[in-house]
This record gives structure tokens, C-alpha cells and sequence, in this order.
């Protein structure tokens, strides 16, 4: 493997993630790509106006960045390449599209404890991802 991407969003299973992909990408020297996914809300009924939506956008942008630096720490003395960045948008759609373009051998990613109902009713992102790629998944508890 690569290329391996680390889907995190900051919580507890996407730490658990980063860690867990550190330990696959040593063994093979992988490189490695941190990705966060600021929802895209426009269109909203709750953003109501368009300076609130920017507002929101703005201290979304600055939680990523945030998620994106500690998440960085954790590969702090990795000798493989690291990059992390940030996309708007619908989670899913952004992981896929990266997976895509980076030609991404391995997806790691945490594993949001939601309930059966919740999780037939809304779907889940590493649901989504794992149907909608041809590359092999991981996913973290």
C-alpha cells in the first residue's frame, strides 16, 4: 500500500484512526493524506441569511484546521510524506473524490457508534464510502 487516506472528523474514532493508520503506513513507508470534511450547509433553512452561513463557514474552516494540526502530530516523526488538508462538502462525495484522484490505495477512517435505526434511517459515511469505492477500507472502532 502506497497511498493511504485517513478520513478524521476529531472524535474519539477518528484519533483512534490516525493511529491505527500510522502503524499500517510504517510498515510500508506510505504515503499518507489527512483529509476533514467541513459540511457544505448552504441552502440551509437554519443558516437563514447569507453572512451567518458565511460565519459558520468561517469557524468550520478554523475547527478543520484545528482537527487537521493535531491529527498532524501524531505523524510528527514519520519519515513517509504526510499532507492533510480540508474540502466543503457533502463527507462522503469528498472522501470518494480524493480516493479518486490520489489514487488511493487503503481508506482509513473511525466508525461512528449510531444505533441500527440511526444508521438505517440516515446511512453512515463509512457505509457510504465502503459501497462506493474500489479500494480497500478500514475501518476503526
Amino acid at each position: 500500500m502506497k497511498r493511504i487516506l485517513i478520513a478524521i472528523d476529531g472524535s474519539e474514532n477518528s484519533k483512534k484512526a490516525l493511529i491505527k493508520a500510522r502503524e499500517v503506513a510504517s510498515f510500508n513507508m506510505s504515503d499518507v493524506f489527512i483529509l476533514t470534511v467541513i459540511e457544505n450547509h448552504k441552502g440551509n433553512p437554519l443558516s437563514a441569511s447569507e453572512e451567518n452561513y458565511n460565519e459558520t463557514t468561517k469557524s468550520n474552516i478554523l475547527r478543520g484546521e484545528e482537527i487537521l494540526k493535531e491529527a498532524l502530530e501524531i505523524f510528527n516523526d514519520y519519515d513517509g510524506n504526510v499532507k492533510a488538508d480540508y474540502r466543503v462538502g457533502d463527507t462522503a462525495e469528498k472522501i470518494i473524490e480524493v480516493v479518486e484522484e490520489r489514487n488511493i490505495d487503503l481508506i482509513v477512517m473511525g466508525r461512528r457508534g449510531l444505533g441500527t435505526f440511526s444508521r438505517t434511517f440516515l446511512g453512515s459515511i463509512s457505509n457510504r464510502v465502503l459501497n462506493n469505492v474500489r479500494t480497500s477500507v478500514l475501518i476503526v472502532k
